[in-house]
C-alpha cells in the first residue's frame, strides 16, 4: 500500500504548526514575565521550557534583583534627602531652567507662610520679587554662584512684615548641552542678625552721645581755666559745673557696667529675707527733700509681716529708679505716689503708681530698652542716663521675676514688679 503523496506535507505542516504554537506559548510566557517585571517589579519563577527560555528568565531574574536594589537605593537617598531638607534651618528651593519650582523644603514654606508646595509654578508667581528673579537669571546666564541680601515681604499673621534674607543661587550639575540642569536657591533668614546689628549701632551711638556731652563740657571748662586768667568766683563756678558733669559721667559708666553684669547674669545676688514695707520706707527717705518740695502725697500699702527672699540692695535700687522717674516726670505739684505690695499666687507683686502725665502708647513697648527716652529733651536736662528702667527690668529678671507697665496718657502710670516668693536657684 503506497503512502499518499500529500501525507508527508500534512505531517510537515502539522509539525511546523506545533513548533510555531510552542514558540508562541514561550513568547507569551516571556511577555507575561516582562510585563510582571515592569508593573509589579517581580517575575514568576519558572524552571520548565527550552534552555534558551530558561536562560532568558534567569537574566530577567537578575534584572529584577538589580532593579530592586536600585529602587531601594533611590528610596534610601530620597529619604535621606527629605530628612536633610526638613531638618535644615535654611530654606531650599530647586528650579528648572524655566524657573519653575521642582522642589521646596518645609522650612521655606514656613518662612513665607505658603499653604502648600508650589510645584510647577514660576519663582515670580510664588515670591513676586524682581530682585530674586534677577539673581537667579544671573546664575543661569553666568554659570557662577550669586550671593545677594534681599528684603522680602513675608506674611506674619494678618500683617506683612519685612524680613532680611541672605540668598545664595547656584547652578546644579551640567546637562548634556553643557548648561545648568537647574538652579539651587538657599534662603538664610538674617532678620534677627540685622536687628541685633541695628541695636548695637544704636547703642554705640547713644553711648557716644552720652559720653561726648559731659566730656565736651569738661574739656571746654578746662581749656578756659588753662588759657585764661579767671577770677576765683568764676573758677569755683566752673569747678562746680565740672564736678556735676563728672558725677554724671561716673553715673553713666557705673550704670553701663551694672547693666552689662545684669544682662550677662554675672552679677551675684545676695539673697536674704527682705521686709517689703521697711524697704519702701528706706527708699522714700532718700527722696524726703524732693517729696516736700513737690508736695507729693505718698501712700504705702504693704503688710508689716510681708517679706521676700531677694537682694535688698538691688531691690532698693530698682525701686529708687521707679520712684525717681515718677517724681522727675510727674509734671505737676501735688503728685500722688502709691507704693503697693501684695501676694498673688506664688509671687510678690509690687506696684508703683502715680497720677502723672502717663506714657504714650507708642512708647510703652520700648521704655525698658537701653537709652530709650519718652521725653528726650527733659531727660537730658534732668541728668538721667536713660538706663534706669532697663536696670529695673534686668534686676527683676535676675530674681526670676517679670516687669510691666500699665499706663494711659493723662491718667498716670503703674509699674508692676513680680518677684517669686521662693527664689529661683
Amino acid at each position: 500500500m503506497s503512502i499518499p503523496w500529500w501525507l508527508p506535507w500534512l505531517l510537515l505542516e502539522l509539525a511546523t504548526a506545533g513548533s510555531a504554537f510552542f514558540l508562541w506559548r514561550q513568547l507569551v510566557r516571556l511577555h507575561h514575565g516582562v510585563r510582571g517585571l515592569v508593573t509589579e517589579g517581580k517575575l514568576p519563577y519558572r524552571r520548565d521550557g527550552p534552555t534558551v527560555v530558561q536562560a532568558t528568565f534567569k537574566d530577567l531574574y537578575r534584572l529584577e534583583v538589580r532593579l530592586r536594589e536600585i529602587g531601594q537605593q533611590i528610596a534610601d537617598e530620597d529619604f535621606s534627602l527629605r530628612a536633610i531638607l526638613s531638618s535644615m534651618v535654611e530654606g531650599v528651593l530647586i528650579l528648572d531652567r524655566q524657573f519653575q519650582v521642582r522642589l521646596i523644603n518645609q522650612r521655606l514654606q514656613d518662612m513665607f507662610q505658603l499653604p502648600r508646595a508650589p510645584l510647577g509654578r514660576t519663582v515670580m508667581e510664588v515670591f513676586r520679587n524682581h530682585l530674586l528673579h534677577q539673581v537667579i537669571q544671573r546664575t543661569l546666564g553666568t554659570g557662577s554662584p550669586q550671593f545677594e541680601e534681599l528684603q522680602m515681604e513675608v506674611n506674619e499673621g494678618e500683617r506683612p512684615a519685612t524680613r532680611h534674607f541672605q540668598v545664595t543661587s547656584v547652578g546644579m550639575r551640567p546637562d548634556r548641552e553643557g548648561g545648568s540642569a537647574g538652579i539651587l536657591v538657599i534662603f538664610h533668614d538674617i532678620t534677627q542678625m540685622r536687628a541685633l546689628e541695628a541695636v548695637r549701632k544704636e547703642f554705640v551711638a547713644n553711648v557716644s552721645h552720652e559720653l561726648r556731652t559731659p566730656l565736651s563740657i569738661l574739656s571746654g571748662y578746662l581749656e578756659t581755666l588753662l588759657d585764661d586768667e579767671v577770677d576765683p568766683v568764676t573758677t569755683k563756678r566752673f569747678l562746680e559745673t565740672m564736678h556735676r558733669h563728672a558725677k554724671r559721667l561716673n553715673a553713666l559708666v557705673e550704670d553701663l557696667l551694672l547693666l552689662s553684669q545684669l544682662e550677662s547674669r554675672r552679677l551675684p545676688l545676695h539673697l536674704e529675707s527682705v521686709g517689703v514695707r521697711s524697704c519702701f520706707q528706706q527708699v522714700l527717705e532718700r527722696f524726703d527733700s524732693v517729696i516736700q518740695a513737690t508736695q507729693t502725697a505718698v501712700t504705702v500699702v504693704a503688710p508689716e509681716e510681708l517679706t521676700v527672699q531677694a537682694d535688698p540692695f538691688r531691690v532698693e535700687q530698682a525701686l529708687f529708679n521707679l520712684i525717681d522717674n515718677a517724681l522727675k516726670y510727674g509734671g505737676k505739684p501735688g503728685l500722688k505716689l502709691t507704693l503697693r505690695a501684695e501676694v498673688e499666687g506664688n509671687d510678690l507683686v509690687i506696684r508703683v503708681i502715680d497720677n502723672g502725665p502717663g506714657i504714650p502708647l507708642s512708647d510703652q513697648p520700648h521704655i525698658f530698652e537701653r537709652f530709650y527716652r519718652v521725653y528726650k529733651d527733659r531727660s537730658r536736662d534732668g541728668g538721667g542716663t536713660g538706663l534706669g528702667l532697663s536696670i529695673v527690668k534686668h534686676t527683676v529678671l535676675a530674681h526670676g521675676g517679670s516687669v510691666g507697665v500699665d499706663s494711659s496718657p493723662g491718667k498716670g502710670s503703674t509699674f508692676i514688679l513680680r518677684l517669686p516668693l521662693v527664689p529661683v536657684s
